[in-house]
């Protein structure tokens, strides 16, 4: 195989690999030939015979350079058609992934709010049943009376335990949804 043929082939073999930069490894084998021709004083030919064949080196070139390739005219078109007609269920897909990430968030509040609702009703409880038991407790009997001061001291009683454990969720949730947010934001900058 002479010179023109290697180059050639070589020229085939990398544009069968889509690779984009064909001519600067054309123009290195040129130069590799001509200096090792000039080196050993020997014919172009004979330096040739010498190299590997051109399919070997193209599969060394791939895996040790990793040089750019690009995509086919007919691949390109094609992978241009599927991104625009499914672009409407990649769009619902992100749509839905946003719509479970604030379902999550609600969710994950809905726990603290519920607390709240919860311990805002105890001390309404508490702070009507105060006065009523103690009307009740001249008016309708010591027993009845008795029985709803109780039930505004639980009320009460209840009122601050949960409202402590309100606070106590909203401060470490809080914590927890800023750090999951941090994180969330952090991948998607990752990604991109």
């Amino acid at each position: 195989m002479n010179k023109a043929e290697f180059l050639d082939k070589l020229q085939t073999n990398l544009k069968r690999s889509h690779v984009v930069d064909i001519n600067r490894y054309l123009q290195d084998y040129r130069e590799l030939i001509a200096d090792e021709s000039e080196a050993r004083s020997v014919s172009e030919d004979q330096v040739v015979n010498g190299l590997d064949d051109p399919k070997t080196i193209v599969r060394n070139i791939m895996t040790e350079d990793h040089p750019k390739t690009h995509f086919p005219t007919a691949w390109l078109v094609l992978l241009i058609l599927a991104l625009v007609i499914g672009s409407p269920l990649w769009c619902s897909l992100l749509l839905l992934g946003i719509i479970l990430i604030l379902l999550g968030y609600l969710l994950v509040w809905l726990i603290p709010a519920g607390l709240i609702v919860f311990s805002l009703s105890a001390l309404v409880i508490g702070a009507y049943g105060l006065p009523a038991g103690i009307v009740s407790l001249f008016k309708v009997g010591v027993a009845i009376g008795a029985a709803e001061l109780g039930t505004s001291l639980i009320g009460f009683s209840l009122a601050l335990l949960v409202g402590a454990i309100s606070w106590w969720s909203i401060k470490y949730f809080s914590i927890a949804s800023i750090a999951f947010s941090k994180w969330l934001i952090s991948k998607f900058k990752e990604a991109y």
